[in-house]
């Protein structure tokens, strides 16, 4: 059984994203959530773990991905554990068959976001380029659950929950793979 969504704030914000869409935006929107699906965060993840392994800091590489494929697996948990379903279709420009509540494009952006800033942290950086890089993948993330209630595809509060979980489960993640593999070499 479906959970029902909540009305507010979630169809008010709704109701003011259809109201307040325009062709080109919408245009704009669209391409930003097709970088934002698990194909595309995917494929980031796969080229920043390249990075790290060209750095030479190949923990950090298998950190950032056991932490993303983790993080994949609770996201689809719990989509079938709150079961929420999608806002209606009229309002809705892109077709779906999954579940609302959490938002995926949101948690997994989030995640990554999250999860490479830490690892970036923890390596010999300038600052410089570890703000840089966190303020690119924060604005990435934020804009990608944008697109999503933009283009009607999730409600407010599926979005702020999956960035929410997404940044949590993103720094414990990556942490915590550091420290078990650094245990472990240290055997």
């Amino acid at each position: 059984m479906a959970v029902a969504p909540a009305r507010w704030p979630d169809q008010a914000v709704l109701d003011w994203m259809v109201d307040h869409r325009d062709p080109v935006v919408t245009d704009i929107v669209t391409a930003i959530t097709t970088v934002g699906s698990t194909g595309g965060v995917a494929l980031a993840t796969i080229a920043v773990a390249v990075w790290f392994v060209t750095r030479g800091a190949r923990p950090h590489a298998l950190a950032l991905v056991v932490t993303m494929l983790l993080g994949w697996g609770l996201m689809n948990a719990l989509k079938y554990t709150f079961r929420r379903d999608r806002p209606p279709l009229p309002e809705r420009l892109v077709d779906i068959s999954t579940f609302s509540f959490p938002s995926g494009h949101a948690m997994m952006s989030a995640m990554f976001a999250a999860a490479v800033v830490c690892a970036l942290a923890r390596m010999d950086l300038p600052r410089k380029r570890t703000r840089a890089a966190a303020a690119v993948v924060t604005a990435a993330s934020l804009l990608i659950g944008f697109s999503r209630v933009y283009l009607g595809a999730h409600w407010l509060t599926d979005v702020v929950a999956g960035w929410a979980l997404g940044a949590a489960f993103g720094a414990a993640g990556i942490v915590l793979v550091l420290r078990l593999i650094s245990a472990r070499a240290g055997r």
